[in-house]
């Protein structure tokens, strides 16, 4: 874990203790994942393109977060890159807020519109990515799989859909997405910033088919005394607690 993945959980979990409310847990599995998408470089190439200077930028990429609960991680990791916050945030994403593109109210939705943005930029043959995160509790919903099997039949090849599976299934969910035309990338470790980075690179380079990045991650990462532990997943850390982790990261 690098110095920039540990203090954007300080950021992210202060947040969370402002707002007095929110999901510790299931932010800490995935703020790794969306760090890796806005700092992930090659050869000092951006992978995501996105310019925080200019946040309306024509030839950006997209970020779609359908996992809600991970949005003071987004906000931590837009402030950190340069974007200019308001003070006020809202606990929904919505599009006012630089670097937010997609105003998002319920679960799954984010995919299916993320895959209607990726069909415009098939359409329109723009030079862009489309990336999407969802937690692997949003796959219980119908309309995430009409959105999946859709992808595959138009080929969205610019879009790159990441599971964070926080909860580890028996059932092979894997598999289905291979069996509909999706190519898969399983992480070995969805908290290396290297290997989440190559994981995004792979993706951008797919032809003929939407892209699923598996990433097996675990709640509370980074913080060992919660890590894995469900009482810890939509908790609010006490001031011992937080002090605890700020000697514990940094």
């Amino acid at each position: 874990m690098n110095l920039r993945q540990r203090e954007l959980r300080l950021a992210a979990l202060e947040r969370i203790r402002k707002q007095g409310q929110g999901h510790s847990g299931r932010v800490l599995s995935s703020i790794d994942l969306i760090e890796g998408l806005y700092f992930g470089k090659e050869n000092e190439r951006q992978i995501f393109k996105h310019n925080p200077k200019i946040p309306q930028w024509e030839e950006r990429d997209f970020f779609v977060l359908s996992k809600l609960e991970a949005l003071p991680g987004l906000y931590s990791v837009l402030e950190k890159d340069g974007y200019g916050l308001p003070e006020v945030l809202p606990m929904l994403p919505e599009r006012r807020v630089p670097g937010v593109d997609v105003s998002v109210k319920h679960h799954a939705e984010g995919l299916c519109l993320a895959v209607g943005m990726a069909e415009a930029i098939k359409m329109d043959r723009r030079n862009q990515h489309v990336f999407c995160l969802m937690g692997d509790y949003e796959l219980d919903h119908g309309r995430a799989w009409e959105a999946i099997m859709t992808a595959a039949e138009h080929k969205l090849e610019r879009l790159c859909l990441i599971i964070d599976e926080n909860d580890p299934r028996d059932e092979p969910i894997q598999e289905r997405f291979e069996s509909f035309g999706w190519k898969v990338i399983k992480l070995r470790d969805a908290h290396d910033h290297d290997e989440i980075v190559y994981g995004y690179m792979k993706a951008r380079l797919t032809l003929r088919k939407p892209t699923c990045i598996w990433a097996p991650t675990k709640k509370s990462a980074g913080v060992p005394f919660a890590e894995r532990k469900p009482e810890y997943d939509d908790v609010v850390f006490s001031d011992g607690e937080f002090e605890e982790i700020r000697h514990i990261l940094l």
